[in-house]
């Protein structure tokens, strides 16, 4: 770890509705380029839920790279490919080999599908006629374990649940593992996908989207580093803020950190953002739609997208708060030097 504790993003990947790059992103979050919306019916056979009509942002093309073997992979997850495409997007060249990075991913959607599938057959196939493959896919760490495999990650492997805070929380632990030595870097990633079950019960202002994000990150000063990049994480750290005092506390949080060109923020309550009026907001859910616990993560991939094309310093801060008052947070900066965009 560097002398004044930051790690630096050393790749970038991405995988959402109507983003092709950094840029596309950048578009989106602040407003200049509308999320593509469609209206999407979603259905749960062999089931008494009713079919549901939604307004969403996707499906996601998954879009492996060329260089990933595809064998095994017929009928995965489609949220575990588009991890495995992000992750492997975000993964510098020089480490496309077996490498012990750590793996940490946050969703609030994997294996909900394939789990309500079991659930299913259980109910209407004879006994043993149920595909074996369908139980692995069904567990949460469907994505982290994907990545792990696919691109030969040997190091700690971690799965986040919960509300957005989840995604920026995966960022905090990564941080916690590089410190502790624990591993020499990591690949930090957050998905969603759509499905009848994913919105079952589903309320909310904000319009359900899928996708994924990741980012591969390591120690400023790693000794392996080849262009001390542009864009560094400081502070990372998860708080808890008193829910009935959260609009005060909140509006300290942000002051502390000093100075910022945008907080960029992911939370599913509107209060939270009135909070921070008068203040420059780039909120996640509001652009680019409800990614449930890759909201946090993509809080800060938005910053280091603003970060990466800063022609001066540029300071951001990556927030995620959810009603309760659990809060993770993160100072994401700049120099003025450019990433290309063949780097990313």
């Amino acid at each position: 770890m560097s002398a004044d504790g930051s790690f630096a993003v050393r790749g970038l990947g991405l995988r959402l509705a109507g983003v092709a790059g950094p840029d596309d992103l950048l578009d989106q979050v602040t407003g200049r380029v509308a999320v593509p919306a469609a209206d999407r019916r979603f259905v749960a056979p062999d089931t008494d839920l009713a079919p549901l009509d939604r307004r969403v942002h996707g499906p996601v093309e998954v879009r492996l790279p060329d260089r990933l073997p595809t064998r095994g992979l017929r009928g995965w997850p489609h949220e575990s490919l588009l991890a495995l495409a992000a992750a492997a997007q975000a993964t510098p060249d020089r480490h496309t080999g077996p490498d012990p990075a750590a793996v940490l991913w946050a969703s609030s959607t994997a294996g909900l599908a394939e789990y309500a599938a079991i659930c299913t057959d259980a109910a209407l196939l004879e006994p043993g006629l149920s595909s074996p493959l369908v139980a692995p896919a069904s567990a949460h760490n469907g994505p982290a374990s994907t990545v792990s495999v696919r691109l030969g990650r040997t190091g700690p492997v971690e799965t986040l649940l919960g509300g957005p805070t989840a995604g920026l929380s995966a960022l905090v632990e990564a941080v916690r593992l590089l410190a502790a030595g624990e591993a020499p870097r990591a690949l930090v990633g957050a998905s969603a996908s759509l499905s009848r079950w994913s919105l079952a019960g589903a309320t909310g202002d904000h319009v359900p989207a899928e996708g994924a994000v990741c980012l591969a990150v390591e120690p400023a000063d790693a000794p392996d580093a080849s262009d001390g990049s542009a864009v560094v994480l400081r502070g990372a750290r998860r708080v808890g803020l008193d829910p009935d005092r959260l609009g005060g506390r909140l509006r300290d949080l942000v002051d502390a950190a000093g100075p910022v060109d945008a907080v960029v923020l992911s939370t599913p309550d509107p209060a939270v953002v009135d909070a921070l009026a008068g203040r420059p907001v780039w909120h996640v859910e509001r652009r680019l739609g409800d990614l449930g616990a890759a909201g946090g993560l993509l809080a800060v991939v938005c910053a280091v997208a603003r970060c990466r094309v800063a022609d001066r310093p540029a300071n951001l801060l990556a927030l995620a708060v959810e009603p309760t008052g659990n809060a993770s947070i993160v100072e994401v900066s700049s120099s003025c030097q450019q990433i290309s965009s063949s780097d990313w």
